[in-house]
């Protein structure tokens, strides 16, 4: 069988993240053969640029996109909240896998309780969104951090913040256990659209989007469908401060969303739930754009 060439970022937890997709496939195909392609993304190489208005979509997936698009690779792993809500011409999702953790981590120097942390306490983030959230708890100064889970991390001592939000998923990917977390509840930390769930790419109608149907769940396809309509309907990018956490519960979709204004000053949150998940979404956009406006 020809060998199945499979395009990754090279962080640590897209390798994670790889490797898990590659080890779920050969369970399902035992004869697979599978070569993993390290690209670098503009996200890679801009390291140290934090993110603005001038931020390239898709800065995280263009690269191996492309290189899905030209051939040099027959599938891709990405983490699905870095994609485009807007699906490529040519490729598709053609697994989404089981999820993981789905709430955001604030990682603390020292011991403490959410509400104890005190005025102008510096916190880490380059997520508009965690900003916004993490505003409406006390008055607290916004510190603009990048780079991957552990560098993130190293810089909490190095900068001397006070705490730092992380997806929960990714530090349990990559084995991370910090003295001190505070799990962050999901009703008022609304995570971001499709965070811990992965998506598996491909150039649509070809034989290794055939392959990896094996791999895809339909709770987290359906729930993650939901969200990201949320998103589409917004026109939302990753300078918006937007959450949304779908639940399933047998045909229905349960989804709470949450948006903020620009300036962070104004929250509208509320709830949809129906059968057809891009039709909740659209619909809670909706409102919860009546409610800001």
């Amino acid at each position: 069988m020809k060998p199945l060439r499979v395009g990754t970022r090279g962080s640590d937890l897209a390798l994670w993240q790889t490797t898990w997709v590659c080890d779920r496939l050969r369970d399902a195909h035992p004869s697979l053969v599978i070569e993993p392609l390290v690209i670098k993304t503009h996200g890679d190489l801009a390291a140290e640029e934090h993110f603005g208005p001038s931020w390239p979509a898709g800065a995280f997936v263009r690269a191996v996109e492309i290189a899905l698009l030209d051939g040099r690779v027959d599938l891709a792993v990405h983490s699905y909240k870095d994609l485009p809500t807007a699906e490529t011409a040519g490729l598709c999702v053609a697994a989404t896998p089981e999820r993981g953790a789905v709430h955001d981590v604030l990682v603390t120097r020292t011991a403490a309780r959410l509400e104890d942390l005190p005025k102008g306490a510096r916190i880490g983030t380059n997520s508009a969104r965690r900003a916004a959230q993490i505003r409406q708890v006390g008055d607290f100064a916004i510190v603009p951090i990048r780079g991957n889970v552990p560098t993130r991390i190293a810089k909490l001592e190095r900068e001397g913040l006070d705490g730092l939000i992380l997806a929960a998923a990714g530090l349990e990917r990559l084995g991370i256990a910090p003295p001190h977390r505070i799990d962050l509840p999901t009703d008022r930390f609304v995570p971001a659209p499709a965070q811990g769930a992965l998506a598996v790419q491909t150039r649509a109608g070809t034989a290794a989007a055939d392959l990896v149907v094996a791999i895809d769940d339909a709770t987290t396809r359906r729930a993650v469908a939901a969200e990201r309509s949320v998103l589409l309907e917004i026109e939302a990018g990753c300078h918006t401060p937007v959450g949304a956490l779908a639940t399933v519960m047998g045909d229905r979709v349960i989804l709470h969303a949450q948006l903020f204004s620009e300036d962070y000053a104004r929250v509208v949150d509320d709830t949809e739930s129906g059968t057809d998940p891009a039709a909740i979404g659209t619909a809670l956009a909706r409102r919860l754009m009546a409610k800001l406006r």
